[in-house]
């Protein structure tokens, strides 16, 4: 028996905010003007009729809209002049998911996303408004009547992977529009105020360095501080639900979502640990599902934060059947694969430390701000050679029925585990130093939309060949 569901009126808005600055905030651009200034400027009369027409096409649409859930399909149906149908089967569902911002839970309604492995990258498949309560019938109709054990994680645990995991650079891409857009809205240099401030304040704080260094090292703690307190109001409220083949991920505090999707849509689990996360000895455990997520990069978060052991006790619970299996391959533990591993550190270093000397020599004015960003660069460069001994001592990869690989990735540590089927490519490198010691990297890239990637370096040349054979039953 197929049931139909209607689009939430609020869907009207969502279709609207694709033009949301280019015809709605030019006129309460002068709504604001006007109260502040008692003059209007900006507000043209074809921008009101765009913005008349644009809205009645939204509504048009809205109204057309009909999802219909049968026992093996789901029919997505729009459209007035132009008629659009689309069909999904069931089974070929990665991911469902529901966001419900502020506005959306005093009308009662949700943001409903369908997922499947196919189209475009970075938006979901399927995206449209739905009553809370349709949306739960529909969520029963996809998966299933719930019956999950809920797993929570305390706020301490959350706070800890929005602190571990934020960054100055996320800060940054999330604060800069905002003060950009509201600085356009209110007819106001916000950016430029801001800044001059801080500058201000920076230039109280007496130090050796240049007051430039104080005004980048504060603008790098407030994008910081910027991008924890997004990281901690996303995952917020986190809570894990199981069930025997299904999972489902709730979170956010102002924004809640929830994220349900079958285990065997898994495309590969991923624990990681940022540098952040390496101070305080904790780990995340993620997992990528085809379609999931508004970037490339995004994977649905199934454990917040954790001691490795505790990590690896809940993976072997949710994913037993991801268990790694095989021959361990790892580089040879010897002095000449030490220093192979450490050969672009050291190298980094001698150029980073050269480069210093002679710039100080040319701009003996900047002596102490090229003293600065020295050290900074020293200090990464730092981090990067203890990244590589741990790849020399941890590093292996494993390849049975399924793949499992041990290695860094940028700046974090790795371990990746994902069924052998899953793999969209494997790609052995060899340079010049790798012919005469028999070795070789191995790239493994997972069949995904976010194309997880993972390179696990100096293996032994003969015993990857042998493994990809064993493997896959295919002749290297």
């Amino acid at each position: 028996m197929k049931k139909e569901f209607k689009a939430h009126p609020l869907m009207i808005v969502s279709l609207i905010k694709p033009f949301l600055f280019i015809l709605i905030l030019p006129v309460l651009k002068g709504v604001i003007q006007y109260i502040i200034r008692r003059e209007v400027t900006g507000v043209l009369t074809l921008e009101l009729i765009a913005f008349m027409i644009i809205s009645l096409i939204a509504g048009l649409r809205c109204k057309s809209f009909r999802l219909i859930c049968g026992k093996t399909t789901a029919t997505v149906k729009v459209g007035i002049f132009f008629k659009t149908k689309s069909v999904i089967g069931i089974d070929k569902l990665s991911s469902v998911q529901t966001v419900q911002n502020p506005i959306d839970a005093v009308f009662r309604s949700v943001t409903y996303k369908i997922n499947t492995e196919a189209g475009p990258k970075g938006k979901p498949d399927f995206e449209f408004k739905l009553s809370v309560k349709d949306s739960a019938q529909v969520s029963e109709l996809l998966y299933g009547k719930q019956n999950y054990t809920a797993v929570k994680f305390s706020v301490i645990k959350v706070a800890a992977m929005a602190a571990t995991t934020s960054s100055a650079v996320t800060g940054m891409i999330i604060g800069v529009p905002i003060i950009n857009k509201t600085g356009k809205l209110l007819g106001l240099a916000l950016s430029d105020m801001l800044f001059k401030e801080i500058n201000n304040v920076s230039g109280q704080v007496k130090s050796y360095f240049p007051p430039i260094v104080n005004t980048i090292t504060l603008i790098f703690l407030l994008s910081y501080a910027v991008s924890f307190v997004y990281s901690l109001f996303k995952y917020i409220n986190f809570k894990l639900f199981l069930e025997h083949d299904k999972l489902e991920v709730r979170s956010g505090f102002f924004v809640r979502s929830r994220t349900a999707f079958k285990k065997d849509s898994v495309n590969d689990v991923i624990i990681d640990q940022t540098p952040l996360m390496r101070v305080f000895k904790r780990y995340a455990m993620k997992v990528s599902v085809g379609g999931y997520g508004n970037s490339k990069s995004e994977a649905a978060v199934i454990v917040p934060s954790g001691r490795h052991g505790e990590i690896k006790r809940q993976f072997s619970i949710y994913f037993p059947f991801l268990a790694p299996d095989g021959k361990t391959l790892h580089a040879k533990r010897d002095k000449i694969t030490k220093n192979r591993f450490l050969y672009f550190p050291g190298l980094y270093f001698v150029i980073t430390v050269s480069a210093s000397i002679v710039l100080t020599l040319l701009f003996e004015r900047f002596g102490r701000l090229i003293l600065f960003l020295t050290l900074v660069a020293c200090c990464m460069i730092l981090y990067y050679g203890q990244l590589r001994l741990f790849e020399f001592r941890f590093g292996k990869l494993r390849m049975g029925k399924n793949v499992y690989a041990q290695t860094i990735k940028w700046f974090n540590t790795c371990e990746l585990y994902c069924p052998k089927e899953n793999v969209g490519e494997i790609k052995i490198i060899r340079n010049i130093p790798d012919i005469p010691l028999k070795t070789c990297k191995v790239v493994i890239s997972v069949r995904s939309e976010s194309a997880d990637r993972i390179k696990v370096r100096h293996l032994n040349y003969a015993e990857v060949k042998k493994s990809i054979e064993e493997c896959y039953g295919i002749e290297v």
